[in-house]
């Protein structure tokens, strides 16, 4: 069975994640999680270097959309990648280092390849959301914007 765009896209941006690791070059070794539930995004998710993969809703993109043969729909889908950075009693790095360099290398990551693997027209980085959920429970929100487009008749294929 095939799988819909917007899921390969958001198993790219999953991938993409998991690739940022210190033997990649990156700043730390950051691992992606998509919930199985919705509501339920941060339970279990409390470890340092765990990236939230979160799916927002849609808006279509009437400009990208096309009255071609066959006709496509373009799509903004937005996605909030928590990253929790959580320092140990030990660290003497400010926090501030660390959220900004998960966040850089995160952005960095998602720059390498903006069509998601072929499947998107574009990622878009928005500002970014920092959080701090309970005491030594902080992070940063990746906020990105993936636009794409798929057959107006079948959202597994693109266009």
């Amino acid at each position: 069975m095939s799988t819909p765009v917007i899921e390969s896209i958001a198993e790219d941006i999953a991938t993409a994640v998991n690739a940022i690791t210190v033997a990649n070059g990156f700043h730390q070794d950051l691992t992606a999680k998509r919930p199985t539930r919705l509501g339920l995004e941060g339970l279990a998710a409390e470890t340092d270097g765990t990236v939230v993969i979160l799916q927002e809703e849609p808006s279509e993109d009437e400009e990208l959309s096309s009255q071609g043969n066959p006709p496509s729909r373009a799509w903004r889908q937005p996605f909030w990648l928590a990253a929790y950075v959580i320092a140990s009693d030990a660290v003497t790095t400010p926090i501030d280092t660390r959220l900004n360099q998960v966040r850089s290398d995160i952005e960095k990551k998602l720059r390498a390849d903006p069509t998601r693997g072929g499947y998107a027209i574009d990622t878009i980085i928005r500002a970014p959301i920092f959080f701090n959920e309970d005491e030594g429970c902080s992070g940063i929100v990746v906020v990105i914007e993936v636009r794409y487009r798929t057959s107006e008749d079948d959202p597994y294929t693109k266009a």
